[in-house]
């Protein structure tokens, strides 16, 4: 039986949104600034050039990965892959980190971070919409009007709770759109207006919209 112990301490995750098969070099890079492991997901981002969008491009494949790191080894870990990645130049990816409260789950311990005593000024804000399938090209067509730059998507699956919508034991569930919208703080409120009216969340059951700080961020001009 495994002993949980509790420690004090401050903690984030990085968030890097890159081109497919980046992700695998970014994580093998971070652990050199000690980073112990990280998880990637397949996604899409939308296109900028408009030429592209004109023959028929609207999205490229991406890569998320999330790394939960040490308060120390966050700012090391960002400014190394930024540099090595050149994540200042156009189109490169986009970097940034979020503080945690809690974690469960790394060697066994809770790590605790007391939020009132880490008070940060951030001028970005992370959007995560989760809406029904084939929702993400509103969803970022109504933030980008609203001064968003563009979005990275997903797909997920819902689990139904309604006892009516299971046949025979097989939930009858559709898939879901993970959109992640990435904005400064100027615009936060605007954006986040657009998506509740595009996607009428004041309604149940037209999905969910949550936002958190996003601090040390590149890629984003």
């Amino acid at each position: 039986m495994s002993v949980q112990l509790e420690k004090d301490g401050f903690y984030d995750v990085i968030f890097v949104i890159v081109n497919i098969g980046k992700a695998s070099k970014v994580l093998t890079e971070a652990k050199k600034k000690g980073i112990t492991g990280g998880t990637i997901f397949s996604a899409s981002g939308t296109v900028s050039s408009n030429l592209l969008r004109t023959i028929g491009f609207q999205e490229v494949k991406k890569e998320i990965l999330f790394m939960v790191s040490s308060r120390e080894n966050t700012l090391p870990a960002i400014e190394h892959i930024s540099t090595l990645f050149e994540f200042e130049q156009p189109n490169r990816g986009i970097l940034f980190s979020t503080p945690v409260a809690h974690l469960l789950g790394t060697h066994g311990e809770l790590l605790i971070l007391d939020v009132q005593a880490a008070p940060s000024v951030s001028r970005h804000e992370c959007f995560l919409t989760v809406a029904p399938a084939g929702s993400s090209d509103a969803v970022v067509a109504a933030a980008s009007s609203a001064g968003s730059r563009g979005g990275t998507f997903f797909h997920g699956q819902g689990v139904l709770t309604d006892p009516l919508q299971i046949l025979f034991g097989i939930g009858l569930d559709t898939g879901q759109d993970i959109i992640m919208n990435l904005v400064a703080s100027s615009v936060a409120g605007a954006v986040e207006a657009a998506i509740v009216e595009c996607l009428q969340l004041d309604e149940p059951g037209n999905g969910i919209l949550f936002s958190f700080d996003a601090e040390n961020v590149r890629g984003i001009r």
